[in-house]
């Protein structure tokens, strides 16, 4: 057997931000209009904007290493070299001589926030090692319209996605990321980054007494981002799977909270042996993605025309092609089903097709010169019990032009057919008959079969 099959054994989906719309403009600081000189000048890096009466900074190599807004020495938080490029911004969240004191840093976004659309928010803090205290509260709070205040300290809204409570930030090398994500509701065109949380709310701890600046908790931004999550998620089209393979759903996204199927399974990445529709939830954050796939599970195609075999001259054979119940059958003639008889020798050829794809079978038909068989029933009993009620000569389907004479005890013709039409011996005594047939052979010119016998006659 031989033939051409496609096939889906195994995917993998995954919902992606990838080449998602960046939709925070200047995102690690690096375009200024002019370099920083001194606190509270984050306008410099516009259209970052100080959104309160707060002094946040801007840090930029620009301004020279060792200056009081320079890069990687500044006279504000001591020595820190960007997470990228040249740029980073400062923002006080907390300090334990003004209650609530707070910084915020805030810009418009590229564009409006859709509604129902879920968007990934990522940054990166670092804690500067000239202060000697640290704060877990640091988040993004999203708007329309700017949220502005006259003041130094809290605003009036909370963060959509803020550092875990109770985590404070305490890498001086390294970068921190805070990411999550938000559904939102439609329109909103700001962003607003700072500690949200009242001082009652917030967690502080003193980590270095012999820190320049006691008592103050400040936190050094870069790298912010916000973009779509693209296509919400994706399990690709429907599918099929072939010859009781299995598919690979993988659902698996970073910052996801949960995952839900409906059969009610929670695996982030499953294998599917049955066929079926799938649907899934991912949740992320305030975010809910949902998708949905059919698969079909079907068979290989196969095919089986048996043995090769032969038949005799002048009878026809009866090819069955056995398949997958799903297979459509058509034969090198071009006809179609699942079987044909055949009369003349060759090879004999058919294909199985379904979705899957096809296979082919072949079978040799020989032809070979055989007796034509005659049966003549030894009794008959015309009683009209439709049983065995007359004489009926068996003969193969190669003879023709069958004729035969019933003969009683003496000799005498009772009865005489042509074309091998029955005897109902309706008249005739019980008794022994006797019986002489000719017919003349279809396949073999100028061959006549004779054959004689005894008939019992029982009423």
């Amino acid at each position: 057997m031989r033939g051409s099959l496609p096939s889906i054994i195994g995917a993998c989906f995954v919902a992606h931000t990838g080449h998602a719309q960046q939709l925070v403009p200047n995102p690690s600081f690096e375009a200024v209009t002019s370099c920083p000189t001194f606190a509270s000048q984050l306008d410099h890096a516009a259209p970052w904007v100080n959104p309160t009466q707060g002094t946040p900074e801007l840090y930029h190599a620009c301004a020279g290493s060792g200056a009081y807004a320079g890069v990687p020495a500044n006279y504000s938080g001591g020595y820190q070299l960007p997470r990228t490029g040249d740029g980073f911004a400062g923002l006080y969240t907390y300090r334990n001589d003004i209650a609530n004191m707070r910084e915020f840093i805030a810009a418009p976004l590229l564009q409006p926030l859709e509604a129902g659309q879920c968007y990934r928010f990522r940054m990166f803090l670092n804690m500067p090692n000239d202060f000697s205290t640290v704060c877990d509260g640091v988040g993004v709070h999203f708007s329309e319209g700017p949220v502005t205040a006259n003041h130094a300290g809290l605003l009036p809204v909370t963060a959509h996605i803020a550092h875990p409570a109770g985590q404070v930030i305490l890498d001086t090398l390294g970068w921190t990321e805070v990411s999550g994500f938000y559904t939102a509701v439609g329109g909103e065109d700001h962003l607003t980054i700072g500690n949200f949380r009242s001082d009652v709310q917030s967690t502080v701890a003193y980590v270095n007494t012999d820190a320049w600046y006691q008592g103050q908790a400040y936190l050094l931004v870069d790298d912010v981002s916000l973009e779509p999550i693209m296509g919400a998620l994706d399990l690709g089209g429907d599918t099929l799977v072939c010859g009781g393979g299995t598919i690979t759903l993988n659902t698996q996204v970073p910052g996801a909270t949960a995952v839900l199927w409906n059969d009610g399974l929670t695996d982030p990445v499953r294998t599917v042996t049955q066929a079926g529709r799938y649907t899934v939830e991912v949740h992320l954050g305030t975010c809910v993605l949902r998708d949905t796939i059919a698969v079909d599970i079907r068979p290989w195609p196969s095919i089986d025309l048996g043995l090769d075999r032969s038949i005799c001259s002048g009878t026809g054979l009866l090819l069955q092609a056995i398949t997958d119940a799903e297979s459509q059958v058509i034969w090198s003639d071009g006809t179609h089903g699942h079987s044909r008889i055949v009369q003349e020798p060759g090879v004999y050829s058919a294909i199985a097709s379904n979705t899957c794809g096809s296979r082919t079978d072949m079978v040799t038909v020989s032809v070979e010169e055989c007796p034509e068989d005659i049966y003549l029933p030894n009794a008959i009993t015309p009683d009209g019990d439709g049983i065995n009620d007359r004489f009926i000569p068996v003969y193969d389907p190669r003879l023709w032009e069958v004729s035969f004479r019933i003969h009683d005890r003496w000799g005498r013709v009772c009865y005489e057919a042509v074309d091998g039409a029955a005897w109902a011996a309706d008249d005739a005594p019980v008794g022994v008959y006797a019986v002489d047939l000719t017919a003349r052979s279809r396949v073999r010119p100028g061959h006549q079969e004779r054959r004689q016998g005894h008939i019992t006659l029982i009423r």
